[in-house]
């Protein structure tokens, strides 16, 4: 079992809330034990997959548009990250080499 950090940017539009829900609602449903969402858009959580089989399943289940919102899962337990959707800022890659 490994611990996530997960955050998420969802672009406002006509569709904001409940994009934003959803993408909550898949996020609580992966983990497989408690959780922690006191700041906006930021979770703690564990999961027995890996960050790409995680984002993938917040991703499948929720309705996350790639195109214009931003899901990033950190693996805090190993060195695993996978961005999903539009990452504006290159450096994130570079940071998370760092680790």
């Amino acid at each position: 079992m490994a611990l996530f950090a997960i955050t998420f940017r969802i672009d406002y539009d006509a569709t904001y809330d409940s994009r934003y829900e959803s993408v909550v609602n898949a996020i609580k449903a992966e983990s497989t034990s408690t959780y922690w969402d006191e700041p906006t858009s930021f979770f703690l959580i564990e999961s027995g997959k890996s960050s790409a089989g995680l984002a993938e399943s917040i991703d499948a289940a929720s309705t996350l548009d790639g195109r214009k919102d931003l899901l990033l899962v950190i693996n805090l337990s190993q060195r695993g990250y996978k961005p999903i959707g539009n990452v504006r800022d290159a450096d994130l890659h570079k940071l998370m080499e760092r680790r």
